[in-house]
């Protein structure tokens, strides 16, 4: 009877270490603060390299994300995934008050490294029950980050990552999408490494010693996508980082993205993000801000 239980105990163990591991949030937050805007606001349309989150403490506006205008309102979460452009404004009369912060340093499952949500899904939740939570959150996250006791940044590192799950909760990404064994460890690590170099599915396979049929249906059983299309994706958001961080061309990008084919990668490109390398580039210069600039606009907006 003592061998089963300590049976139980260790297959029990293990499962929630590999619920885990698919889930890691070795987060930093960049800064956090709240403001308040009356009528006729219009924010300049702006990236950033990071994940930016708003929660909407009171009053109601329009959020503008990737050339989309959504309502937003009371209780409502936005996300910005990294290199997206966005902007807030108010509507008619109706003033809005915003909590926010910037985190980097984590990774969910199938999505690129410091992305929360996929990119074709909305950027607005919800929070609906959960409002009152939600808020305690925030503002518990600001004080933290706008004060100076001791253990600050660990007790913001707790609120940031409890709004993370939060959000997890609310994207409706289910905890199955997170339970892994060794067949689908294996594969989304050589998908995760290798998206460069992938040619085909057969490329795959004969690396991974699996057949066709039982490696798209177990990654797609726990990711929820084709593996070519999370390949893709992968390219797709590595492309996007190096049209912001460096001067290469289009198509030495698309080289290092692992396309052969200029041609492809900008059909590809545009098919996957709605404009093309050059054009994405551009809109970049004019409105992305790095790290030290927002952090410089944040404390310009507290100061004033």
């Amino acid at each position: 009877m003592e061998q089963k239980r300590e049976n139980f105990q260790t297959e029990k163990r293990n499962t929630a270490v590999s619920k885990a591991e698919s889930v890691k949030l070795d987060t930093k937050c960049l800064y956090a603060g709240k403001m308040e805007r009356i009528k006729q606001w219009q924010e300049n349309p702006h990236g950033h390299p990071f994940c930016e989150i708003l929660f909407v403490l009171s009053g109601a506006g329009e959020a503008t994300v990737a050339g989309e205008t959504y309502r937003i309102q009371k209780g409502d979460i936005i996300v910005y995934n990294p290199y997206t452009v966005h902007s807030e404004s108010t509507v008619g009369d109706s003033g809005i008050e915003l909590a926010f912060f910037g985190i980097t340093n984590f990774q969910v499952a199938n999505l690129p490294t410091d992305y929360l949500i996929a990119e074709d899904a909305s950027p607005v939740l919800h929070t609906k029950k959960t409002e009152s939570k939600f808020s305690f959150y925030f503002r518990s996250l600001v004080e933290e980050m706008s004060g100076d006791e001791q253990y600050g940044e660990l007790m913001a590192k707790y609120w940031a990552r409890l709004i993370l799950i939060g959000v997890l909760r609310l994207a409706n990404i289910s905890e199955a999408k997170f339970v892994t064994n060794a067949i689908f460890t294996r594969i989304h690590q050589y998908l995760s490494t290798h998206y460069t170099e992938i040619e085909s599915m057969d490329q795959v396979c004969q690396a991974l010693g699996i057949s066709k049929y039982y490696l798209s249906h177990v990654f797609k059983n726990y990711m929820g996508v084709p593996p070519m299309q999370y390949v893709t994706g992968q390219r797709m958001a590595y492309a996007k980082k190096l049209l912001y961080e460096t001067d290469l061309s289009a198509s030495a990008i698309g080289e290092q993205c692992g396309y052969k084919d200029h041609s492809l990668f900008f059909k590809s490109f545009k098919k996957y993000v709605g404009v093309t390398p050059l054009v994405f580039r551009e809109k970049s210069n004019r409105f992305w801000m790095n790290t030290e600039e927002e952090l410089r606009q944040i404390q310009k907006n507290k100061n004033g």
